[in-house]
């Protein structure tokens, strides 16, 4: 994914599932290249590349 898009997926107040190698996980924040995120169902969050989100469904993005 590209950080233009994450920022888009992150400012909407829709629901639009990411996934992170394959688990979905939820955006928290973006710094630069790197993305702040929680998995999703879990408490855990860590930082991970922009590039390595994925949006479900979606092969442009």
């Amino acid at each position: 994914m590209d950080r233009q898009r994450a920022k888009e997926i992150l400012q909407t107040k829709e629901k639009i599932e990411v996934h992170y190698q394959g688990t979905p996980v939820w955006i928290e924040g973006i710094y630069g290249s790197t993305a702040n995120v929680t998995v999703m169902g879990t408490c855990r969050t860590m930082d991970v590349p922009v590039a390595d989100l994925e949006e479900k469904g979606t092969k442009e993005h």
